[in-house]
């Protein structure tokens, strides 16, 4: 007599996951109509009970990778505690890049900042192995045991699927780039796409942490049609170059998913290549040394990591947010908001410091005249202070052209400069009194005029 039962399930991190888990319970005895749901966390099945035992089913569950019980509701774990460990270290890491405003050494925190970044995908790519290993490590395994019986060298193999997986993750990554290149039209649309992405991946990363119940709702699903197909393409071949190439289509796998939609929200085909290739690098180390990591990993380990991996993406989502908020102007974004409170407290505490309204510029035949280098990654300086209603020359001397720096953009003016190599000069004059936020056309080199009486 068929029975049907419904368990809950630790540690799934995306939409393949609930292949998995499917496959591993389908290939035992006396299951029929399994049904494995990432949003809800759980699994339905019927069986039946005199062919096959609960414990088994549950047994083949944690084989798979992942925890199974008693199905309960799922709910936020620890929401207050996640939720201020979070903010904690977004504080943490953006205080570290704005020491600028209390420290005078000469250094470019942009150079350091974009290094940070590609070290953040490093990490997210290691931590998101230990989900890949339960992903792909069978892969891994079948084309090592195919060249093993053929008489190759494994170390040949790995390399072909690690070389077959940096192509494909890059030129999907380079793809979505594209992609959001053809929206970013307008320095508008540039703010919308990035802010949008940077949300999208805050969403994701804090589904990933628990720190709120229902999030898993947002992850993009491909048809299990699809899906299905290509798992069993894989499995099918034997050539470690084709396995990982076919690693880049796996849209449904969420950490990538977060990667596609942080390429998409920088508007650039190379910059998308970059973070997809750097990301797959991250996921390489890991799960070619499976076979060993596999012993020491446990479900609740490979949680904890891919929590922590949450934060990061978190981290990587605020830093897109911010990046759209640069480009609109708004004054919201953390350089302009973090400058406004340098400003408060030289205000406030420093009183001595008489002459700090006119650093920056002087006075010359009616124009406040200021100056500044542009190197690829950097403006020399970045901030400065000026008088309201009287007119400003800006002399600025390009050393140096990149594709993010060729631009430069100040949203509450309505202006675009276009840079060339060698001196140039705008004008203009402001008119109202704050912070006017200004910085590259990709809004990842900042710059600030502090608009005094």
């Amino acid at each position: 007599m068929q029975k049907q039962q419904r368990f809950s399930i630790e540690g799934m991190q995306c939409a393949d996951c609930e292949n998995i888990i499917e496959e591993a319970v389908l290939a035992l005895p006396g299951i029929y109509n399994v049904k494995a749901n990432f949003t809800s966390e759980s699994l339905t099945f019927t069986y039946d009970p005199d062919i096959i035992s609960l414990t088994t089913i549950c047994a083949a569950v944690k084989k798979a990778g992942y925890i199974c019980h008693s199905y309960q509701p799922k709910r936020s774990e620890g929401l207050l505690k996640n939720l201020l460990i979070i903010a904690a270290i977004i504080l943490i890491f953006f205080i570290a890049f704005q020491l600028k405003h209390f420290f005078t050494q000469d250094f470019s925190f942009t150079e350091i900042g974009e290094k940070a970044n590609y070290g953040l995908l490093f990490l997210v790519g290691v931590l998101t192995s230990f989900h890949c290993i339960g992903m792909c490590g069978g892969f891994v395994l079948g084309y090592t045991v195919a060249g093993t019986k053929s008489g190759k060298s494994s170390h040949l193999s790995h390399v072909f699927y690690g070389v077959g997986k940096i192509i494909s993750y890059s030129v999907l990554g380079a793809f979505f780039g594209f992609i959001g290149a053809a929206f970013t039209i307008t320095v508008t649309m540039k703010a919308i796409i990035s802010g949008l992405a940077g949300l999208f991946l805050i969403i994701y990363g804090l589904s990933m942490t628990d720190a709120f119940a229902g999030l898993r709702r947002f992850h993009i699903r491909l048809p299990r049609s699809f899906v299905h197909r290509l798992f069993q393409q894989q499995r099918k071949t034997t050539s470690p170059f084709i396995i990982g190439l076919l690693n880049g289509l796996m849209i449904a796998c969420g950490p990538l998913q977060a990667m596609y939609v942080l390429a998409a929200g920088t508007g650039s085909a190379i910059e998308g290549a970059k973070i997809l290739a750097i990301f797959a690098v991250g996921t390489l180390p890991l799960m070619l040394l499976f076979g060993y990591s596999a012993n020491f990993l446990t479900a609740n380990l490979t949680r904890k990591f891919l929590k922590f991996s949450g934060v990061i993406i978190i981290v990587l989502g605020t830093i897109m947010l911010n990046r759209g908020l640069l480009l609109s102007g708004s004054g919201y974004d953390f350089h302009s908001f973090s400058t406004k409170i340098s400003q408060k407290i030289k205000v406030h505490f420093m009183t001595w410091q008489h002459d700090f309204v006119d650093a920056g510029a002087h006075i010359q035949n009616g124009y406040q005249v200021i100056y500044m280098e542009v190197e690829a990654k950097k403006y020399t300086p970045s901030e400065f202070t000026i008088r309201k209603n009287v007119p400003v020359k800006w002399i600025i001397n390009v050393k140096e052209l990149s594709q993010c720096n060729k631009q430069i953009v100040i949203p509450s003016l309505n202006k675009t400069i276009d840079l060339h190599l060698g001196l140039q000069m705008i004008e203009f004059t402001p008119t109202h009194n704050g912070v006017i936020s200004w910085s590259c056309h990709m809004g990842m080199i900042p710059g600030t005029f502090i608009v005094s009486e």
